[in-house]
C-alpha cells in the first residue's frame, strides 16, 4: 500500500512540474518574440549597415525608437552601390581625413532619409495597385505592383517641394524593388528594397 501511494504522489509531482513547465513556456516564448523597435531591427540586421549609418549621423535613431508607428523602405547595403559618386560622401561631410572634413549636412540627410518613411504601419498586403505615398519628408513617392512585385520611386524628380537638389540621381535610375517585405518592429514596419531613393 506504501509503495502505490509513493508512486500516486511522484506521479502528482511530475505532472505538477510538468504543468508548471508549460506554463512557465509561454512566458519564455513571448520574452524571445518581443519585437524591437525600428532602430534596434535595423541594428540587428546586417544588411542596413549603411542606411543605419545614415540614420545615427543624421542624430536620428530616436526617431526611429519612438512610439508612433512608422513604415520604413530601407535600402539594403548593396543599394549604396548604386548612389551617385560623392553625394552620400557629400552629405556625411565629406573626405574622411581630419583635415578635409565638414560638418554633416544633417538637412539634408534628414530629408533623405525621412524620404524613405511613411507615418502608420503599412503591411505589404496594402502595397497594391499604383499608388503615391506621402513621406514624413513631405514629398511623394510612387508605389506600383505587379505579379507579385512592389517596385518604389520618386515620382516626380526635380518638381517635389520637399526635394534637395539630387533629382538628377532619380532620373535615369530603375525604381527601388522591395527585395523583403514585412520586417515587423514594436514601432512599425521595414520593407527592405534595392535602390536608395532620392528626394
Amino acid at each position: 500500500m506504501i509503495p502505490m501511494q509513493r508512486r500516486g504522489l511522484f506521479t502528482l509531482a511530475a505532472a505538477g512540474a510538468a504543468m508548471g513547465a508549460g506554463l512557465a513556456a509561454p512566458t519564455v516564448l513571448r520574452a524571445q518574440t518581443q519585437l524591437r523597435t525600428l532602430a534596434d531591427t535595423l541594428a540587428g540586421d546586417n544588411r542596413f549597415t549603411e542606411f543605419l549609418n545614415l540614420i545615427t549621423r543624421g542624430s536620428m535613431v530616436e526617431k526611429f525608437r519612438q512610439a508612433a508607428p512608422m513604415t520604413v523602405f530601407a535600402p539594403i547595403d548593396a543599394a549604396f552601390a548604386g548612389a551617385p559618386s560623392g553625394l552620400i560622401d557629400q552629405l556625411l561631410g565629406g573626405s574622411q581625413s581630419n583635415e578635409n572634413r565638414n560638418e554633416v549636412d544633417r538637412l539634408r540627410l534628414g530629408a533623405l532619409i525621412d524620404y524613405h518613411t511613411v507615418p502608420g504601419a503599412i503591411r505589404a498586403a496594402e502595397l497594391t495597385g499604383d499608388r503615391r505615398l506621402r513621406t514624413v519628408n513631405g514629398a511623394d513617392i510612387a508605389l506600383s505592383s505587379a505579379n507579385g512585385r512592389v517596385s518604389v520611386q520618386n515620382p516626380a524628380p526635380a518638381q517635389q517641394i520637399a526635394g534637395f537638389g539630387a533629382a538628377g540621381a532619380n532620373v535615369s535610375a530603375r525604381p527601388a524593388q522591395v527585395v523583403q517585405a514585412d520586417i515587423l518592429a514594436s514601432n512599425g514596419i521595414i520593407h527592405a528594397i534595392d535602390q536608395v531613393i532620392w528626394p
